[in-house]
C-alpha cells in the first residue's frame, strides 16, 4: 500500500532525529529555514506533485517526524539513580576511588600519550565502603599499562573519579556532552590498574594477533599504520600524532574503517570467487563482511557500509537491479532505529553524506571525464566528489581545510589499496600462521613509509592547512539545499555553474564580512596569566598565550572556530607563556616583550618572521594598547580597559594620561581598594576561580558589574562597525 513511500518514509525518520538533536541549540534557525523552505515548496511545486502524495502519506509523515522526536530523547542516556556518578559530591570536582568493571572496548591513545576505554562500572570502594553501582566511565591509564588490559577483562583502577565540568571558553571541546552521547557522566584518570579476570576469548583476540603481525613485521609506527588502515583508528591504539598528520592532510578516511574499505573487501572477495557459483559467493562475502565487522567493532559507519555491501551481494546473485539510493536510506533508517544517537556520530554522518554524494553524482561525473582511462578516471572523481559533498559539514564542525587534500588523495589512494589489501591478506594469515603473515606484511614497508613521507611533505607546503572559521547552521542549510536541488530539479541541473557559485558565495562571504567589521574582545577563563585576544577588523592581538594546556585546549580551538590563522600583535606581559608551542600551530608577525619577558622571548628559536621589540604603544585600526605605570589599557570603539599588572599595589592619584576605565581586569581574587576608588569603574573581570566574599560585597554596594571567568566563563564584548 506505502511501498513507493517508504524511501520518503526512511527519509522522513532521519531528518525527526536530525531536527531533534539540533532544536535544543538551533531552535530558531531550524523554524525559520523549516518555513522559508516549506514556502518555496509549495509555492513552485506543481499541483501533480502535491497530487502524487497521498493524504494518507502525509499524515504518516507527520506521525514518523513526531515519534522520531520522542524516540530520540526516551534513548537518549540519563543518570540513574545508582550511577557511578552520584557517588562524587556536588560540592567537589571529583574524589580518590577504586573502581571494578569490565573493559569495553579496545584501548586507543589520546592526546596526552595516555590509554582510554570505557568502563562498565559494577563497584566502587571511597573511604573503605564497598558500594554496588552502574554505568559507564571514560578511563585513562598511563601508557605502560597497555599490555595487561584487553576488551572484555575484569579490572580494578585506583584513581581520580571525577565529573567533567561544562566548557568555559568559546570552542572548546564540550567533554561533558561527548561523555552524556555515549552514556557516561563520569571518568577517572587511572594510576594503578589490578586484572581480576582477563578475557580470553572474543575478536579482540584475533584483532590483537592481527596487530602482532604487521607490528612484527613493520615495527611503530609503521606496523600500527597499516593496522589502523585495515581495522580503524578506533580498534588500533595509533601513536595520535601520526593521527594528526592524517587529519590535517584530510585523510582521516584512510584510517577509519568504513565503506572505502568495505568496497576494497568486496571487490577482493568478488575476484578471488568469480569461478565459483553466486550462491557461495554470497555466503563467503557474508562470513568475511561479519568477520570483518566483528574486528572493527559495531561502528555505525562500518555497520553501514557492511549492510550497503551485503545488499549489493544479494542483489548480485539474485540478478536484480539495485536501487542505492533506496537501499542506503533503508540500511541508515534501520541502524537508526537500532541506536537513534547514532544520527549525532560524526562518522555516521560523513560516512553517509560521502556515500550519497558518490552514488548520485559519480556517473555523470564520470560522463565528463570519458577522454580519461576509466581508472584514472575514477582516482580522481572519487575524490572531488567526497570532498563536495562532505566539505560543508566540515566546516560547520571544524571550521578547517586541507587545500591540497585532493590532490593528494588521487596521488595517495593507489598506495592506501596496496596497503589496506596487504594488511587485510597478511592479517587474515597470519591468523593462521603467524610468522607467513608477518613476511607477507613485510612487503608493506616500503610503501607505507612511502605514504607517511607523502603526507608529511604535503603537511609542510605552505597553506597545507587553513582555519577557514566554523560556519553557521543557516549556511550550511541552505548550501546542501543547493546541492539537492542540483541533484533533484531539473533547472538545477541546467543552471549548476551559477548555483556551484551560489553555494560558495555563501560560504566565503558571511566570512569576509566577519572579518572586515568584527571588533570583539576575549577574555579567557584560564589560570595565571590571564589571556585575552582581541579582533579588530581582520587584525588579531593576543595578550599572553599561557602554557601549553591553555594553548592546545583554548586558544587553538577558537583560533579554528573563529577562522583565525595569524596573530597580527602577540603581547608577552607575563613571564608564564610558552610561545614557542603556540608558534609550532600558528604564525605571528609582530611579538612585543616587556623587560621581564625579555629572556624568554630571547630563547624562541626559529621565528625569523616575528618581530621582536620591547612594547610601549601600539595603535592600529581605531585600536590603542598603551602601558600607563602600571596598568595596561586596551581603547576600541570608545571603550576602554584597564589591566592591573599589580593589583594588591596602592594607588594614591589617577595616573597622568590614563583616560576613564569602563572595563577593570586583574588576576587573582585581591584587589586593593584604592584602584576603584581612583579609577571608578563600571565592571570588574577577575581571572581568578573565586573572589572575596567581602571584595564582592563592595562591589555590589558600588553597583559595579562583577565577572569572575572561573565562574562565568569566558567575557566577551562584541560590536560589529561598518566604517
Amino acid at each position: 500500500m506505502y511501498g513507493k513511500d517508504i524511501p520518503l518514509f526512511c527519509l522522513a525518520y532521519i531528518l525527526g532525529l536530525l531536527i531533534t538533536s539540533a532544536i535544543d541549540q538551533y531552535a530558531l534557525t531550524i523554524l525559520i529555514f523549516g518555513l522559508i523552505t516549506g514556502g518555496l515548496a509549495w509555492k513552485f511545486a506543481s499541483y501533480h506533485q502535491w497530487l502524487g502524495l497521498r493524504s494518507r502519506s502525509l499524515l504518516v509523515i507527520i506521525l514518523i517526524i513526531l515519534t522520531s522526536f520522542f524516540y530520540f530523547y526516551l534513548r537518549f542516556p540519563t543518570a540513574k539513580s545508582n550511577d557511578v556518578s552520584q557517588i562524587i559530591p556536588s560540592d567537589t570536582n571529583g574524589i580518590s576511588a577504586t573502581v571494578m568493571g569490565k573493559v569495553i572496548n579496545s584501548p586507543t591513545r589520546n592526546r596526552s600519550g595516555k590509554l582510554r576505554f570505557w568502563l562498565e562500572t559494577e563497584t566502587v570502594n571511597n573511604d573503605q565502603k564497598n558500594m554496588a553501582v552502574e554505568g559507564k566511565l571514560y578511563a585513562t591509564i598511563p601508557l605502560n599499562l597497555e599490555d595487561k588490559i584487553s576488551s572484555g577483562s575484569k579490572i580494578e583502577i585506583t584513581g581520580y573519579l571525577y565529573q567533567p565540568s561544562t566548557p568555559k571558553n568559546p570552542g572548546q571541546f564540550d567533554f561533558k556532552e561527548y561523555l552524556k552521547r555515549n552514556g557516561a557522566f563520569a571518568g577517572i584518570s587511572g594510576r594503578e590498574l589490578t586484572v581480576i579476570q582477563k578475557n580470553n576469548w572474543g575478536f579482540w583476540r584475533l584483532r590483537d594477533r592481527i596487530i602482532k603481525v604487521h607490528q612484527k613485521a613493520l615495527d611503530s609506527p609503521k606496523g600500527m599504520l597499516v593496522s589502523s588502515m585495515v581495522l580503524g583508528r578506533r580498534a588500533v591504539s595509533l601513536p595520535y600524532e601520526l593521527q594528526e598528520e592524517f587529519l590535517r592532510a584530510g585523510l582521516a578516511h584512510f584510517l577509519a574503517a568504513s565503506g572505502f574499505h568495505v568496497s576494497l573487501l568486496l571487490g577482493f572477495i568478488l575476484v578471488i570467487t568469480k569461478r565459483f557459483r553466486a550462491s557461495i559467493s554470497l555466503i563467503i562475502g557474508l562470513g568475511i563482511l561479519l568477520l570483518y565487522v566483528g574486528l572493527t567493532g559495531l561502528q555505525p559507519s562500518i555497520l553501514r557500509a557492511s549492510l550497503m555491501g551485503i545488499a549489493g551481494l544479494i542483489g548480485l546473485v539474485t540478478d536484480r537491479k539495485f536501487d542505492a539510493v533506496k537501499s542506503l536510506l533503508m540500511i541508515a533508517t534501520i541502524l537508526l532505529l537500532i541506536n537513534p544517537l547514532w544520527i549525532i556520530d560524526l562518522g555516521f554522518q560523513f560516512s553517509f553524506l560521502a556515500t550519497l554524494g558518490l552514488i548520485v553524482t559519480i556517473p555523470n561525473f564520470l560522463d565528463k571525464l570519458e577522454f580519461l582511462p576509466p581508472t584514472l578516471a575514477t582516482l580522481i572523481a572519487v575524490p572531488i566528489v567526497a570532498f563536495v559533498w562532505i566539505f560543508p559539514l566540515q566546516l560547520f564542525y571544524f571550521g578547517t581545510v586541507a587545500p591540497y587534500s585532493i590532490l593528494l588523495n588521487i596521488l595517495a589512494t593507489p598506495l592506501a589499496i596496496l596497503i589496506i589489501l596487504g594488511g587485510m591478506l597478511s592479517g587474515f594469515i597470519g591468523l593462521l600462521v603467524s610468522d607467513l603473515g608477518s613476511l607477507i606484511a613485510l612487503l608493506l614497508s616500503y610503501p607505507t613509509q612511502g605514504l607517511i613521507s607523502l603526507v608529511s611533505v604535503f603537511n609542510r607546503l605552505p597553506a597545507s592547512y587553513l582555519l577557514f572559521g566554523k560556519i553557521a547552521l543557516w549556511q550550511l542549510l541552505t548550501v546542501y539545499s543547493l546541492i539537492l536541488f542540483v541533484w533533484r530539479v531539473p533547472q538545477g541541473q541546467k543552471y549548476w555553474k551559477l548555483v556551484s557559485l551560489s553555494a560558495i558565495a555563501l560560504l566565503i562571504f558571511p566570512v569576509i564580512y566577519k572579518q572586515f567589521t568584527l571588533q570583539q574582545i576575549t577574555v579567557f577563563a584560564t589560570e595565571k596569566p590571564a589571556v585575552i585576544l582581541i579582533q579588530n577588523r581582520g587584525h588579531t592581538t593576543l595578550i599572553n598565550c599561557g602554557d601549553e594546556n591553555t594553548i592546545q585546549y583554548t586558544i587553538l580551538p577558537f583560533l579554528q572556530q573563529e577562522g583565525v590563522q595569524t596573530i597580527d600583535s602577540a603581547i608577552a606581559l607575563s613571564s608564564q607563556n610558552k610561545w614557542q608551542y603556540l608558534l609550532e600551530n600558528v604564525s605571528i608577525k609582530s611579538l612585543f616583550n616587556s623587560q621581564i619577558t625579555t629572556r624568554e622571548v630571547e630563547s624562541l628559536f626559529n621565528v625569523q618572521a616575528v618581530i621582536k621589540k620591547p612594547f610601549d604603544l601600539l595603535k592600529n585600526r581605531g585600536l590603542t594598547l598603551e602601558r600607563i605605570n602600571s596598568i595596561f589599557t586596551i581603547n576600541l570603539n570608545k571603550k576602554s580597559w584597564g589591566f592591573l599588572e599589580n593589583p594588591t599595589r596602592s594607588i594614591s592619584s589617577f595616573p597622568e594620561d590614563l583616560k576613564a576605565i569602563d572595563v577593570l581586569l586583574w588576576e587573582g581574587k585581591r584587589l586593593d581598594r584604592s584602584w576603584l576608588a581612583i579609577l571608578k569603574p563600571k565592571t570588574v573581570i577577575l581571572v581568578s576561580n573565586e573572589i572575596l566574599e567581602e571584595l564582592k560585597q563592595d562591589l555590589q554596594q558600588k553597583k559595579i558589574n562583577v565577572h569572575v571567568t572561573g565562574e562565568d566563563g569566558a567575557i566577551q564584548w562584541t560590536s560589529y562597525v561598518l566604517f
